[in-house]
């Protein structure tokens, strides 16, 4: 399928602010510069985006957005709870999930908005993974056989998201402590692998705690 050349305009602006910012921080990035490694007119962010602020927010929406779409199949009834789960960790993991230069440049802008926040990100994060934190407590459901979901279901679900979250948002902390857990690709897999190992035995846990009431 051919992109349109709008399209291919904004996925260039995309690709260019997301450099941008994860070499400058959002308050030092100008619009200029993102045009102009985007090859595009200077009024081309405000007609795809109206604004600086919001193209910052839609290039922190990107990676998940491309991984969304693989999460809706992760509530299907024939896969199991490890195939879900790693489906839901590959989501959630997304802007360091992979060893490229635009992985990098996300976990820049990750580092960057934890140490001089934009003020302008809001809870677009939050937004952006809460149709798979919905769906998570689905797949929840289902493996404890529950028809719907309650106040440790909520917890649990949370824990499970808590886990992966300090590896993308506290970028800075496990570079300082433990750089190697976050060095390329093998690395990542590695602990996509054990987050899910770690969540079948929280979930079991819960299981057994449920059979005791």
């Amino acid at each position: 399928m051919f992109m349109s050349e709008q399209d291919d305009t904004r996925m260039r602006l995309l690709k260019a602010a997301t450099e941008v910012f994860a070499e400058h921080g959002y308050h030092a990035a100008t619009t200029r510069e993102i045009c102009r490694r985007a090859n595009a007119n200077l009024a081309a962010i405000h007609y795809h985006f109206g604004d600086k602020a919001e193209l910052y927010r839609a290039v922190f929406k990107l990676p998940f957005q491309e991984k969304s779409a693989a999460f809706d199949a992760a509530g299907q009834e024939n896969l199991t709870l490890e195939e879900s789960l790693t489906l839901f960790y590959h989501t959630l993991m997304a802007p360091i999930n992979g060893d490229n230069l635009m992985t990098q440049q996300f976990m820049r802008m990750h580092a960057r908005e934890e140490v001089d926040p934009s003020d302008v990100l809001g809870d677009v994060v939050a937004q952006a993974i809460k149709p798979n934190f919905e769906q998570l407590k689905k797949i929840l459901c289902r493996e404890l056989k529950l028809k719907n979901s309650d106040a440790d279901i909520d917890r649990l679900a949370f824990c499970l998201v808590g886990m992966a979250k300090i590896f993308m948002q506290g970028t800075c902390v496990v570079d300082a402590f433990c750089p190697q857990l976050l060095q390329g690709e093998k690395a990542i897999n590695t602990l996509l692998e054990k987050l899910v190992i770690y969540a079948k035995s929280v979930i079991a846990a819960e299981k057994a705690v449920r059979v005791k009431k």
